[in-house]
Order: structure tokens, then C-alpha cells, then sequence
């Protein structure tokens, strides 16, 4: 008898995940249509991919970590997806075009066992893009290197159903089995009958930022940090932010621990909230 009541319950569990496992995935309200230039120069637009599911991430092809990792992670999920593959097609979004000509998106691309698009435009044309995803980046000067300049942006992954939507965003973070999970659930849907989506605009998006102090710009309000990662967000990296309020910035010194809240809004981002922490709190932790 208890032999029986534990198999029934066993099954109970099982149905129960089954049926979690089943459940819908949200329409998130961020996406929509949009028209680039793809790596061969052609005029390329997101609707011309209906019937196929779509990952977009931001990037640049100077990226010296997130963005070859990012593809070379999407290579592993090309090969777990078997015959589905060819149901997904990857848009890698340069948020560099100065020097991402579609040439050499096609050249980076070409280093990557991807089904992948590279994109570029005009920066208005980029940015519109950026901010529709509630993503952001920001041009880092390094006058001191030969690159001149490093962009900080969004490292998500953004998941599109067949019908355009927007179903998920991947952390930088997310593992080859994560991805793979949420591309089979998203071509086991049936295909929405809703109308493609419209561009929309994304609201603010806070993160936590902590880091050490490097440079300190009270008058152009800027501050130099090299910070810890900011998960889902951004790698660990020494960058130049800039400051909501540059009155913020006169009680912080060079080789301060601080924290402050990065908001990204419409594409752009700044650091507001700025506290400096206790030197002896900051080597306790």
C-alpha cells in the first residue's frame, strides 16, 4: 500500500513538472520590427525572418570577450540543436559602426559556426534598435590604445518566436543547455496568429554596480571604474560612465570602493546613487 501511495505520488510530481514545463512563455514588452544593412550591404529587415525563431545580441567586432564568447557559445547550441538549427537564424547587431563596416562583421563572422546575420547602420538607425530591446552602450575613450576607444554595452540574448515576439532574454550568463531548453520550447509553440509587433519603446533598467575608482571628472560628470561583473548586464571591465547628477562626484576620490545604480534608458546609461564604502568595509569583502 505505502509502495502504491509513493508510485502515485511519484507520478503526481512528474505530471506536475510536465505540466510547468508546458506552460506558455511570456510575450515580453520589448522588440518589434526594425531594417538594418547586413554584412553583404544589402538593406536586410527583421520581418523578411517570419516562420523562424531569432537570437539577437548587441556587440562590436573589437569586443575583446563577451562577443566572441557569445558566438562561440551560439556555435555549441548550432550543433545541440540538430535538424532545428535550421529553424533559427542569429542577428549580431553592431553597436560600432565606425569601424564595423559590413565587410568586417562578414570577416568576423566568418570565424564562427553560426547561421548569423551581422548588421550595421547609421547611428540613428542602431540606436533606435538599442533602445526597442531596453538594451544600451556607451563609447569608452582609451586614448592611450591603438583601438582609441572600447564600447561598454548590453551583453543579453534576446530569444524572437517565429512570429517576431520577443520570448527571452538570456543573461550573459546563460549556459549552452539554458539556451537550447528555451529555443525547443519556443519552436514547440504553435505560431502566434497575434500581428507582427510594433517597435516599442523600453522603460528605465536598473543594476547594481560595485568597483574601485579610477579617474575622477567632476566638471564633464564622468567617472572612470573598474567594476565587478553586473550579471545578465555586463562583464567585469575598467570603463568610463557617465553621471546623472556630477555633484555626486565631489565626495568620491581615485581609489574609492563604490557602489551606485547603472541605469540604461532609451539606449543610454548612467550611473546614479554613488556611495563610497568604508575602506575597512571594502577589504572585508
Amino acid at each position: 500500500m505505502n509502495a502504491r501511495r509513493a508510485a502515485g505520488a511519484l507520478i503526481l510530481l512528474v505530471s506536475l513538472a510536465a505540466c510547468h514545463r508546458q506552460a506558455a512563455l511570456p510575450v515580453l514588452p520589448i522588440g518589434g520590427d526594425f531594417a538594418l544593412t547586413d554584412h553583404n550591404g544589402q538593406r536586410f529587415e527583421l520581418a523578411s525572418l517570419r516562420g523562424r525563431a531569432v537570437l539577437i545580441f548587441f556587440g562590436y567586432t573589437f569586443c575583446p570577450d563577451a562577443c566572441p564568447t557569445t558566438l562561440s557559445k551560439l556555435s555549441s547550441v548550432y550543433r545541440r540543436l540538430g535538424p532545428d538549427a535550421k529553424r533559427v537564424k542569429t542577428l549580431y547587431i553592431s553597436v560600432d559602426p565606425q569601424r564595423d563596416t559590413p565587410a568586417v562583421l562578414k570577416a568576423d563572422l566568418a570565424n564562427f559556426d553560426v547561421d548569423a546575420v551581422g548588421l550595421t547602420g547609421s547611428k540613428p538607425e542602431i540606436d533606435t534598435v538599442v533602445k526597442a530591446f531596453g538594451a544600451a552602450y556607451e563609447i569608452v575613450p582609451m586614448p592611450n590604445s591603438a583601438a582609441k576607444y572600447s564600447v561598454a554595452h548590453t551583453t543579453s540574448l534576446y530569444a524572437l518566436d517565429p512570429s517576431g515576439h520577443t520570448r527571452i532574454e538570456f543573461a550573459y550568463e546563460a549556459s549552452v543547455d539554458e539556451i537550447v531548453y528555451g529555443l525547443q520550447r519556443i519552436l514547440a509553440e504553435p505560431v502566434s496568429p497575434a500581428p507582427a509587433p510594433a517597435p516599442v519603446q523600453a522603460g528605465p533598467v536598473v543594476h547594481a554596480l560595485k568597483g574601485t575608482v579610477l579617474e575622477v571628472d567632476v566638471e564633464n560628470g564622468r567617472i572612470g571604474v573598474e567594476h565587478e561583473p553586473i550579471p545578465g548586464f555586463m562583464n567585469a571591465m575598467t570603463t568610463e560612465l557617465p553621471v546623472k547628477d556630477r555633484r555626486e562626484l565631489e565626495h568620491v576620490s581615485r581609489g574609492d570602493t563604490i557602489t551606485a545604480r547603472l541605469v540604461t534608458s532609451g539606449g543610454e546609461l548612467w550611473l546614479e546613487g554613488i556611495a563610497v564604502q568604508p575602506p575597512d568595509e571594502s577589504k572585508s569583502k
